[in-house]
């Protein structure tokens, strides 16, 4: 048996070997792309706790919630508050309750919380949220939504 070797050893031309290494590059750019912007996300696109201190200072009836640092001004229509009674059930009196609606300076509505902001409107670095021992008394739980993030969460104690 005879073996029959071909002598064409002519492979692609050079232009479709251009064409194809461009092509095969550029679709291992956007893959790589692809991978990596899944992985870094732009500035303020995840959600950032805040600080809040808690205090209940000397023989005073109200628990004052300051916030210390909070990364960017919110509108106090985008802030809600939620207290939960010590068994964890949302109390139907503090259930989601836009800042906006809380009566800076009176009680009206809420049964002794009102929120002190140092501009009207929004929710900023400074501000102050203002809870009724009575109401709101030690091992309930207090729990800051801005927009859609929880952003704090805490026990009164």
């Amino acid at each position: 048996m005879k073996t029959i070797i071909r002598k064409d050893e002519q492979a692609v031309s050079p232009v479709i070997a251009t064409i194809l290494m461009v092509a095969i590059t550029v679709v291992l750019a956007a893959v790589l792309y692809v991978m990596v912007s899944g992985l870094i996300s732009g500035p303020g696109s995840t959600p950032t706790a805040w600080g809040v201190n808690i205090a209940r200072p000397g023989s005073q009836t109200n628990w004052t919630l300051t916030f210390t640092s909070i990364p960017q001004s919110a509108t106090a229509t985008s802030v809600f508050v939620t207290v939960s009674d010590a068994n964890g059930a949302p109390l139907a009196i503090a259930t989601h309750v836009a800042f906006s609606q809380i009566a800076s300076g009176g009680t009206s509505g809420y049964h002794a919380m009102y929120f002190a902001p140092n501009t009207a409107g929004s929710v900023s670095t400074g501000d102050v949220l203002r809870l009724s021992t009575t109401t709101y008394p030690t091992g309930y739980q207090v729990q800051i939504v801005s927009g859609s993030s929880v952003v704090y969460t805490h026990a009164l104690q």
